[in-house]
């Protein structure tokens, strides 16, 4: 097909002090099959040599911005919605792979099914040595009920297994974003800010998630996803699913069972900040957060399936170090089983 007769796709690429990862980025979206594209690079006052790497690519594609002043996380995605244009838009990160089909598989989506607000994709996960360390699908379950998803079969899933969907792999209609959607509400959800995003376009148009894994993924040390992972307060997530929660039209289609799989993700939740506490030398904040091993619920969980026979275990673990207060051995452990998990 001839790029002109081809739906303009804006990408926009938020950047700071990404300098290591931005060359191969950019690289792998300029090679992307799909040639109908501009590319907007919206620099958050970057202090390393992430703006002379841009520079560096000569392609008339490129579009550069850069803000005076940092604006925040939330603020660079705000912006990347004001520069938007074109039919299509998409939010990548300044330091994943995309794959050459990528663009073209997600357009070949959205044209097929014009009711789809937007479309995701799977990944893998690679460490900041490119090293394969996992793979991000979504649930079986869902897949299984076709390639688009409603708010009610997506809050389900999301209560059930956290959320899996991969925030720099969606494509958007970009009248959703202008219209719709406008800003990021980062001061409400904070890091889980693009979890609300996703349910508020769910809210009024169908979402699908290609069952391919079009991109790789980055967790790195140097990341705030990474930073965060030694936090031991209450995830960012629970203000977002508190928030539809408190919904009434929310609460009438949850059963049961949807209750008690966001009490699982709360248990797992308060595990890992327990974890995170004593590996912080917190011992009793440790004690405070670890939950009830022997309740009823966990049992249940335990015999649910293999996550929450997992919690079970590693509370179970977590206790009996904490009751025996081998404070070292447990630190050390723990150490490494969260590297092993990459948790």
């Amino acid at each position: 097909m001839d790029k002109a007769t081809l739906p303009l796709v804006c990408i926009c690429i938020p950047t700071y002090n990404a300098e290591k990862t931005i060359a191969a980025t950019l690289s792998s979206i300029l090679n992307q099959t799909y040639k109908n594209l501009i590319i907007q690079l919206v620099d958050n006052d970057s202090t390393d040599n992430t703006v002379k790497v841009i520079q560096s690519f000569k392609d008339g594609r490129i579009v550069l911005h850069r803000n005076s002043l940092n604006v925040g996380g939330e603020g660079n995605f705000n912006r990347c919605i004001e520069l938007a244009k074109g039919k299509y838009t998409a939010i990548y990160h300044a330091d994943d792979i995309y794959e050459p089909q990528m663009v073209a598989v997600q357009v070949a989506f959205l044209e097929k099914y014009p009711q789809a607000g937007a479309v995701f994709t799977e990944a893998m996960m690679v460490d900041e040595f490119d090293q394969l360390i996992g793979e991000i699908h979504q649930p079986a379950n869902l897949a299984k009920n076709g390639p688009l998803h409603n708010f009610q079969s997506l809050f389900k899933a999301i209560l059930e297994y956290s959320n899996f969907l991969i925030c720099p792999s969606v494509m958007v209609r970009t009248e959703i974003y202008k219209n719709e959607i406008k800003s990021w509400r980062g001061e409400l959800f904070g890091s889980s800010a693009d979890l609300d995003v996703w349910l508020r376009i769910v809210r009024n148009h169908p979402i699908g998630v290609i069952p391919q894994s079009m991109m790789r993924y980055r967790i790195s040390r140097s990341q705030v996803s990474a930073n965060v992972r030694l936090d031991i307060r209450r995830a960012a997530f629970f203000k977002v699913i508190d928030y539809y929660l408190n919904q009434d039209d929310v609460r009438n289609f949850l059963s049961a069972e949807d209750i008690e799989n966001y009490e699982r993700l709360e248990r797992r939740d308060k595990l890992m900040r327990a974890v995170n506490a004593l590996l912080l030398g917190q011992a009793d904040q440790a004690v405070e957060l670890c939950p009830d091993v022997f309740s009823m619920s966990a049992v249940k969980s335990a015999l649910h399936d293999r996550r929450g026979l997992s919690v079970f275990v590693l509370g179970l673990y977590l206790k009996t170090l904490l009751f025996l207060r081998w404070i070292s051995f447990a630190k050390v452990s723990l150490a490494y089983i969260k590297k092993i998990l990459n948790k």
